[in-house]
């Protein structure tokens, strides 16, 4: 890297906060500076970082006769070398990602919003890029490991405008973020609570907080305020986004969230701490009481994870002993049939008297039996099989501290952004 790159380099940045906060429209205001590239919601980087912590664990564990122990490889180490190759990835590939949203541009030219650009001209060093991923907020520790000098901007919008967004905001070919009220209301807890946790633990230097009024109606001061955190001159273009509307929900006026089954004591707690972010304070200082229980959550889903990767394979060895014991009640059920057709057989043939009732309900309950046999092996072993299956992937993208629509895909993709059709002026998400 040059002495031209050191300088300007100083580590990616990452905008979290609950969805329908305005991430979005944050993203591409700082990705309009010609020093920060705007990145698609990547979704994959923060269980990536939980890997690479069982990973580590994995390769210390045999103590001293272990490869990581052998080089002297540290935590840090291990965890910056992949956040190190991920930030050159995708530096390296700026030009490709030019293009594809050049080449959109051409398709549709009437839809291209100059506004949101992935870079103005060539010549801008764009040498540190921009991630709006929310769901990030439950994995800042992660982050911060695999990128020590990465900077966080946690955006809050009071609760009530979230809530009304999340519970209308349903993009064509997608199901919603939720399908009630609570849940709208819990998510907004859960990824706020993680964000401030984080501004806690590593204090107002690492993870900058920005109101979404601020930026919606004072889009300069918040923005200087912003830039001047991240290290980079302020630039007039970041603000021009702010006028234009993307990836919104589209929320009727009269609209106001009133399920008589959400909890009111959800509620409450929601709108005091929505109360309480929005007035003006001072910044954190690190506490290393808030690090260590910071710490302690991110190690406690690397434990997780671990448990439930070996909870997999005894699973996997249950349905294997399963198997085993059915393929053998189905020879001895097999033979039964056998068995028991060949003495109504022989006695139909050479007996001297009619065939029994007996025979009859021998040979029926042989047959019912492998019926039965057939079934559960048929249905109920492949059912058993997918259950136990589907509940490992299930438990893996509900981890600890995230939700189980964390994964639920709400952003637009930017060359989509690029070309949004009536794009007008209203306020963005």
């Amino acid at each position: 890297m040059s002495e031209f790159e050191t300088r300007h380099a100083r580590g990616p940045i990452f905008v979290v906060g609950s969805p329908r906060s305005g991430t979005s429209i944050l993203t591409w205001c700082l990705g309009q500076h010609p020093n920060i590239l705007p990145q698609e919601e990547s979704d994959w980087m923060g269980e990536f970082a939980v890997d690479v912590g069982v990973c580590y664990r994995v390769g210390k564990m045999h103590g001293e006769r272990s490869q990581l122990n052998a080089l002297g490889v540290d935590r840090e180490t291990f965890f910056q070398t992949f956040g190190d190759g991920i930030d050159a990835m995708i530096r390296r590939h700026r030009q490709r990602l030019e293009k594809s949203c050049r080449q959109a541009a051409e398709r549709s030219p009437s839809q291209h919003d100059p506004n949101f650009n992935i870079s103005r001209s060539s010549s801008e060093p764009k040498l540190r890029w921009v991630d709006g991923t929310p769901e990030y907020s439950f994995y800042i520790c992660g982050l911060k490991k695999l990128f020590p000098d990465a900077k966080f901007v946690h955006i809050v919008r009071d609760v009530r405008s979230v809530v009304n967004s999340i519970l209308n905001f349903k993009p064509s070919g997608h199901c919603g973020l939720v399908d009630t009220e609570q849940q709208a209301y819990e998510y907004w807890l859960g990824t706020v609570q993680a964000c401030v946790q984080a501004e806690r633990a590593l204090g107002s230097d690492v993870v900058h907080r920005l109101r979404y009024d601020d930026l919606v109606h004072r889009p300069e001061w918040a923005l200087q305020g912003l830039l001047e955190f991240l290290d980079e001159p302020f630039t007039e273009s970041c603000t021009e986004p702010v006028a234009r509307k993307i990836n919104s929900s589209e929320v009727p006026v009269d609209f106001r969230a009133h399920d008589p089954k959400t909890d009111s004591v959800v509620i409450e707690r929601a709108l005091e701490l929505s109360e309480q972010l929005q007035r003006p304070f001072d910044g954190y200082v690190p506490c290393p009481v808030s690090r260590a229980e910071f710490e302690e959550g991110f190690s406690e889903r690397i434990d997780f994870m671990i448990g439930l990767d070996n909870e997999y394979r005894s699973a996997q060895e249950k349905v294997a002993k399963l198997a085993s014991g059915l393929n053998w009640c189905g020879l001895v059920l097999a033979a039964y049939v056998l068995l028991a057709g060949t003495a109504i057989l022989a006695e139909s043939l050479y007996g001297q008297r009619p065939l029994s009732i007996g025979g009859y309900l021998w040979l029926a309950s042989a047959l019912a039996g492998a019926g039965i046999y057939a079934f559960i092996r048929r249905a109920g072993l492949g059912n058993f099989a997918a259950r136990v299956f589907s509940r490992y992937a299930h438990r893996r993208a509900s981890s600890p501290a995230v939700p189980l629509r964390a994964k639920t895909v709400e952003h637009a993709p930017m060359a989509s952004v690029l070309l949004r059709k009536g794009v007008g002026t209203k306020q963005p998400r």
